[in-house]
């Protein structure tokens, strides 16, 4: 495309038009890495000042994401992601919304002695064990959030021989364990994604997480998880159904 001087249109939302029209076109496909600033002003006959402005307004519209040391790449199509959120589980609430959840495994352990700030408010003594179960859930093969749970290992002994990567945990404790989950306590804040966040999240830095912090408890009043959640701010809506009841 040959970019027109006349002064009428900037240059700068002239050339971001034009890659926005190859990508929505399919000529740029998602995951495609795109030419270098100084390519792209020789591309156009433009100065770096009008491709960075063309990019920033290309990746404030999703376009494109930029990885440090990396480069830039097109974006792939972004979900919209309004879920029930259920304690059912992961996997049901997505499949619920009409939508085809996975996860990938990103670390098992057992831990023993338990710090305290695991013991305490999972009401367990030091000395027990507790495992560890790390996975980056997906929506659509898109990552969605970094999951990390701890459970008492002597509610779920063996737990971790199971394929936890494709097994739904919950569906786990319910059926093998036996266990009966009566209710969770969760926190959620807006933050800012660290490195390790934007990296599997796939979030161009700065970029907006939500942190989640769980604690879910069986019918008999014992701590059976203790969760914390990091969530694609831009993309996830959480989505909550408050129900009233008469004053009394």
């Amino acid at each position: 495309m040959v970019l027109q001087r006349d002064g009428s249109v900037p240059l700068h939302f002239q050339l971001k038009t034009a890659l926005a029209a190859q990508i929505a076109q399919g000529g740029l496909m998602p995951g495609q890495r795109l030419p270098s600033e100084r390519q792209l002003c020789e591309m156009f006959g433009v100065s770096r000042t009008t491709v960075r402005r063309a990019m920033e307004e290309l990746e404030r519209e999703h376009l494109i994401r930029t990885v440090p040391a990396q480069g830039t790449f097109v974006a792939a199509p972004q979900v919209r992601v309004s879920v029930h959120v259920s304690l059912g589980g992961f996997t049901s609430d997505i499949q619920r919304a009409g939508l085809s959840p996975s996860s990938i495994l990103l670390e098992t352990a057992l831990i023993s002695p338990i710090p305290e700030e695991l013991a305490g408010p999972m009401r367990v003594s030091p000395n027990e064990e507790v495992v560890k179960v790390e996975r980056l859930r997906l929506v659509n093969d898109i990552p969605l959030a970094i999951h990390t749970c701890y459970l008492p290992h002597r509610l779920c002994p063996g737990i971790l021989a199971h394929d936890l990567g494709r097994e739904s945990l919950f569906g786990l404790l319910r059926g093998k364990y036996g266990l009966r989950i009566a209710y969770a306590q969760e926190q959620v804040s807006a933050c800012l994604a660290d490195d390790r966040e934007a990296r599997l999240l796939r979030l161009a830095p700065p970029a907006a997480v939500l942190r989640a912090q769980r604690l879910t408890f069986l019918d008999s009043g014992e701590v059976v998880e203790y969760s914390f959640s990091s969530y694609c701010g831009e993309w996830y809506h959480l989505t909550l159904v408050l129900e009233g009841q008469e004053a009394r």
